[in-house]
């Protein structure tokens, strides 16, 4: 029986020397509060020594006003749930220090508690280092809030976590109706449908040509209205995570005024398309018949040069073919009366009758596009790409597809020509960026594509409903 009490002695002596070598502080009570233990590193926290607090209540150490009293901790332990909380705890000195509390009881063979255990760590430079985070990211919000440009971020799936005030008002949503939402939320055919290859591709080895670069897409507002933005990607890493982090302006105002450029540029052409049909070609006319004449009078006079006068006005015949065919070309195509259709199958026919390369118009089903601007487009974006498949891509056949559905219209040019180059694919020549260009005005897009080794493929698709276009 001795040797039991010695031993038993022996083991608590071993415990109170481990207590006392935690870091933490460590306080054992009974049930009403008394404090029975006190380690070395409530001393350092508190101030106070084991003598000042055994059989004291616990409750000096905190707040009046804590949330929890110790009551509330012997409640909480009571159904077998640890307590953790973070609370002030009062000094000897009457200063506050922030403690990571953790609390448990201790019951006996019988289940009666007998004591409660509590952990204490100083968390004040934690506390500090959180506060000033806190007041970080609440300045960095603010900034963010009045930022005209809209902000948002997003993860891997493109998932929103956060969006600024410009966000909000520019898509015409509240912001907790977009967090949570994909990015496709905001944007229309067809790049809603591309949103998750486009996430992909920022994720991929060639992200280097998406991370960090401008890209002009379009936005979709919560009223279904269209309108062109300027989206950039960045991608950050928080806490292991991939974050993407994006800007986004609007540029309806910008597209406006291009589309106006657009507008004076073909009133100029159609301009001096006319001066060349009416002014130039009259003159070309007028010389051509004064040298044939004069050609037949110095041959029924058997008078020398009259071969090279003859030959004079026939170069001024090529030349009035060539001013009259120019000034064809720039006058404004009239889709009121035929519409794009029949205008698209007359180029096709008179690029096959003009360059001996097989030009043919594919559609399905009667196409009727009432917007004469759209119409001017996609014309002028299927004559540059047949240019190009005949200049540049020495093509023997082109083959030009129309369709058009309730969400949006196609054109799509396929040649066999040996194809672009990677620079002319990339954007930069200027025929394509021209096409790039006018597929944006609209609010469609344009693709350029190798199909395999022996078709070349443009693809150019706008949606019907384009608010800004209209």
């Amino acid at each position: 029986m001795e040797e039991d009490l010695g031993m038993a002695s022996q083991f608590t002596y071993q415990i109170e020397n481990i207590l006392e070598s935690i870091l933490h502080g460590v306080i054992v009570t009974d049930t009403r509060g008394r404090i029975l233990f006190w380690n070395r590193a409530n001393r350092e926290m508190f101030g106070y020594t084991e003598q000042e607090m055994l059989n004291r209540p616990i409750n000096i150490l905190f707040e009046k006003d804590s949330k929890i009293p110790f009551k509330e901790i012997l409640r909480k332990c009571s159904l077998s749930e640890p307590v953790i909380g973070r609370w002030h705890g009062i000094r000897k000195d009457g200063s506050l220090v922030w403690l990571e509390v953790r609390a448990k009881l201790v019951k006996s063979e019988n289940s009666n508690p007998d004591y409660c255990v509590i952990s204490l760590g100083d968390i004040d430079k934690f506390k500090d280092t959180e506060n000033r985070l806190n007041q970080s990211q609440a300045v960095f919000e603010l900034i963010l809030e009045d930022i005209s440009d809209a902000i948002f971020t997003s993860d891997e799936k493109g998932e929103i976590l956060f969006v600024n005030r410009a966000v909000s008002e520019m898509f015409g949503y509240e912001k907790d109706e977009l967090v949570g939402k994909n990015l496709k939320y905001l944007m229309p055919f067809p790049f809603n449908e591309s949103q998750d290859n486009f996430m992909e591709g920022t994720l991929s080895a060639g992200s280097k040509k998406i991370i960090g670069k401008d890209r002009e897409i379009f936005g979709l507002r919560k009223n279904d209205a269209v309108f062109p933005i300027e989206l950039v990607i960045s991608k950050i890493r928080l806490e292991g995570d991939r974050v993407f982090a994006g800007v986004v302006r609007d540029l309806s105002v910008r597209r406006a005024l291009e589309r106006k450029l657009i507008e004076i540029g073909n009133e100029e052409r159609q301009r001096i398309g006319r001066n060349l049909h009416d002014g130039l070609g009259q003159m070309l006319t007028g010389i051509r018949m004064l040298s044939e004449n004069l050609a037949k009078k110095l041959n029924a006079n058997a008078l020398p040069c009259a071969d090279d006068v003859q030959e004079i006005a026939e170069l001024i015949h090529e030349a009035d073919e060539m001013v009259r065919t120019i000034s064809r070309e720039m006058v404004q195509v009239d889709f009121e009366k035929s519409g794009l259709q029949v205008a698209l199958d007359n180029l096709c026919k008179k690029t096959t009758k003009l360059t001996g390369v097989n030009c043919e118009l594919m559609v399905t089903e009667t196409v009727e596009i009432d917007d004469h601007s759209m119409a001017l487009h996609l014309y002028r974006i299927i004559q540059e790409a047949i240019n190009n498949a005949i200049k540049h891509g020495k093509a023997d056949s082109i083959v030009v597809r129309l369709s058009r559905n309730g969400h949006h219209t196609s054109i799509t040019v396929d040649d066999d020509g040996v194809g672009f180059c990677k620079d002319s694919e990339m954007g930069d020549g200027v025929g394509i960026q021209i096409m790039k260009h006018r597929a944006a005005v609209m609010g469609g897009t344009l693709e350029i594509q190798r199909i395999d080794e022996s078709v070349t493929r443009i693809r150019c698709i706008v949606p019907n409903n384009h608010e800004d276009f209209k």
